[in-house]
């Protein structure tokens, strides 16, 4: 169940699909972080590239595209060779839909404790907890 945002500034006369970018995220978290797509969330928020700025220049001066992708996930549940391969995966992703990437595009995997974040309003601790009870008890 992770939860993905994608904060994007496409290249000049890129205009990306959102939807698109939306379902191929998901499917490379399966992929990648073996994350189950009914339960992944993304959410995109598209920032002008005059609002944008790397190096203390903005993306509109550039000509350059840039993403931040931020995914939250439940700590200790993926290997390092599982998020390398995620971000390569994302990166190249982003670069072909978004264009020409400035360098400090950045994509961050957030662990958290099991007991710090849920859906539904139950924490992944609660339902870890809950599935080992429940195979106690069909045992």
């Amino acid at each position: 169940m992770p939860h993905l945002h994608l904060s994007l500034s496409p290249a000049p006369g890129r205009e990306p699909d959102h939807t698109l970018l939306a379902h191929a995220l998901t499917e490379l978290t399966a992929r990648h972080l073996a994350k189950d797509p009914d339960l992944t969330a993304v959410r995109l928020a598209r920032v002008p590239a005059p609002d944008w700025f790397v190096a203390r220049r903005s993306l509109a001066e550039q000509a350059l595209a840039s993403y931040h992708l931020e995914v939250q996930v439940t700590a200790d549940t993926n290997t390092e060779a599982q998020i390398a391969a995620w971000l390569q995966a994302v990166h190249l992703l982003l670069g072909d839909q978004l264009g020409a990437l400035h360098p400090a595009s950045y994509a961050v995997v957030q662990q958290l404790p099991a007991a710090a974040w849920g859906y539904g309003g139950r924490s992944q601790l609660a339902r870890r907890l809950q599935a080992a009870a429940e195979a106690v008890a069909a045992a």
